[in-house]
């Protein structure tokens, strides 16, 4: 069995990790090695589980939309709430007892509850459509709130003082006892309080913090659940790395890096860690290189390190080669307003001649805005260029076609993408993708071997080898010679479908997975 420990947690209070109501999620473009892990040894058929040690109380909504859903899990906080519910049943909010003659007032955003004028309660939902939480209000302040687990329970109760402050917070069981009480203000007493008439038998009845309750609860679970034949593959985070290698010595352990989570930069630190576990995982060249170097100084040079791909690739051929236009995804992020305009500069040339070619300059920053970019380039181009080499005639709604003619510009796109579908989607059109931040996209690059899509970087990068399935600028030319490259010889784009090809079989799920078995059991036998 393979159980995988993701680090899914909050800045301000690490262990608590309650979804946000819908009008405050923003979906955004994050990966995370856990997620896809778990889908490449689930979908070769391995036996999995999850180990959760956050306060999640929507967290089937969570895993639905990571498409973890139906995977099998132990939840810290399950755990010493006493929660053993698996099906889930909706909570009607109006069934809930209200002081007679309470009405509510539906707005697009909430539900609020007054009586006589005066407001209750504030009733929130998940971006499911769950009921989230209902925060109850005195004088205008904040009472206390009810938080409401997507099973269909109240989970836990947060209380504030006169103030409107956090004071504490319990948690319940599915018959809504407290069984714990986290303080939340600064006492002399300690943070975590066990209620004396609690369900499960703890050893103490007041800990320091979270860190020293969850190590309780998981030494339990490495004695009552878990076997010397099972793996542990950890997400590696400073919070809960050594924790769990204390909790679970006698299986085998697997540190998994991925991009900034861990930092490597203190070299003692990292020797020290790495002497405690079987094999090291990571998606990057430079932190293998870090990882290699450390296990050197632990005197442990054959340990199994493993430099993989997070990512499955699995050919999904786009249509570019059916699209009248040929579509160059730009993504500008990793780069200064400069250097974009520098390599606008070097591109509209090509542009201008090629009246085939679509530009889109893309971005994964929800907020970034292309207003500005966007004037400069026409105020550019109509300086340097014929208007009508960039340029359309638009005639706005109502407008007297009589009258001198509106232009706007032609051929360019900019786009924001939040989802990782919205990326699939756009390099299905795709006919090149230039990325040239210093650490180009990780996913995209991916992506865009499945997509058989050749790529230009700026510099060398695990996944693109220059004039086989890509062009890479540090090696020669400039970003136009590039792009002429590929658009302009039909020969040189199916040479670099053959090579991305190729590519992407080294980065398969079963590839991927035989690098996995190889390396544990060559270093676990």
């Amino acid at each position: 069995m393979y159980y995988f420990v993701p680090a899914w947690y909050a800045t301000n209070r690490p262990w608590y990790a309650a979804s946000q109501e819908w009008t405050r999620v923003y979906e955004e473009i994050a990966f995370d090695d856990t997620i896809n892990q778990v889908q490449l040894f689930a979908e070769a058929g391995e036996a999995v589980r999850l180990i959760f040690l956050t306060y999640q109380p929507q967290l089937r909504y969570e895993l639905h939309e990571k498409g973890l859903l139906g995977q099998v899990y132990w939840s810290f906080f399950d755990d010493i709430q006493n929660i053993s519910r698996t099906h889930t049943r909706p909570i009607d909010f109006t069934a809930l007892a209200w002081p007679k003659g309470t009405e509510f007032l539906y707005t697009p955003f909430a539900v609020f509850a007054k009586k006589d004028g005066v407001l209750l309660a504030k009733i929130a939902f998940a971006s499911s459509g769950n009921l989230l939480e209902i925060q109850w209000q005195k004088e205008g302040q904040p009472q206390y709130t009810y938080l409401f687990d997507d099973r269909g329970f109240l989970s836990s109760i947060l209380y504030y003082d006169g103030a409107g402050q956090a004071l504490y917070q319990d948690y319940l069981n599915e018959n809504g006892v407290w069984q714990v009480r986290e303080h939340l203000q600064a006492t002399e007493e300690p943070a975590i309080e066990i209620n004396w008439f609690s369900d499960h038998v703890f050893a103490k009845k007041h800990y320091a913090d979270w860190g020293e309750l969850v190590q309780e609860r998981l030494a339990l679970l490495a004695k009552q659940v878990l076997t010397d034949q099972d793996t542990l593959v950890l997400a590696s985070h400073a919070l809960h790395n050594q924790m769990l290698l204390d909790s679970f010595p006698q299986q085998k352990r697997v540190l998994s890096f991925f991009g900034q989570r861990y930092s490597l930069e203190n070299k003692e630190a990292l020797v020290e860690l790495v002497k405690q576990v079987d094999l090291l995982v990571t998606e990057s060249k430079d932190h293998g290189k870090l990882l290699e170097e450390a296990l050197k100084e632990a005197g442990s040079p054959s340990r199994g390190l493993l430099v993989i791909s997070p990512f499955d690739s699995r050919l999904r051929l786009g249509q570019s080669q059916s699209m009248r236009f040929q579509d160059l995804y730009f993504r500008v992020d990793g780069l200064s307003t400069k250097e974009v305009k520098e390599h606008l500069i070097g591109l509209f040339p090509l542009l201008a001649k090629r009246e085939d070619l679509l530009l889109t300059l893309v971005t994964y920053e929800r907020w970034k805005s292309f207003e500005d970019l966007k004037a400069w380039m026409e105020s550019y181009l109509l300086a340097h260029f014929d208007r009508e080499d960039f340029f359309m005639e638009s005639l706005a709604p109502g407008e007297n076609p009589v009258d001198e003619p509106s232009w706007e510009l032609s051929r360019m796109r900019f786009i924001n993408l939040v989802r990782t579908d919205q990326i699939i989607q756009e390099l299905d059109q795709a006919r090149l993708v230039i990325d040239l931040a210093p650490q180009p996209d990780l996913y995209t690059q991916i992506a865009s071997l499945s997509a058989g899509l050749p790529q230009i970087h700026q510099s060398p990068t695990d996944y693109v080898r220059h004039k086989e399935n890509g062009w890479l600028l540090s090696e020669e030319g400039t970003l136009e010679e590039a792009v002429a490259y590929y658009v302009n010889s039909l020969s040189h784009w199916n040479k670099a479908l053959v090579h991305t090809v190729e590519r992407m079989a080294e980065n398969s799920s079963g590839r991927l997975l035989a690098q996995w078995r190889e390396l544990l059991e060559r270093n676990l036998s």
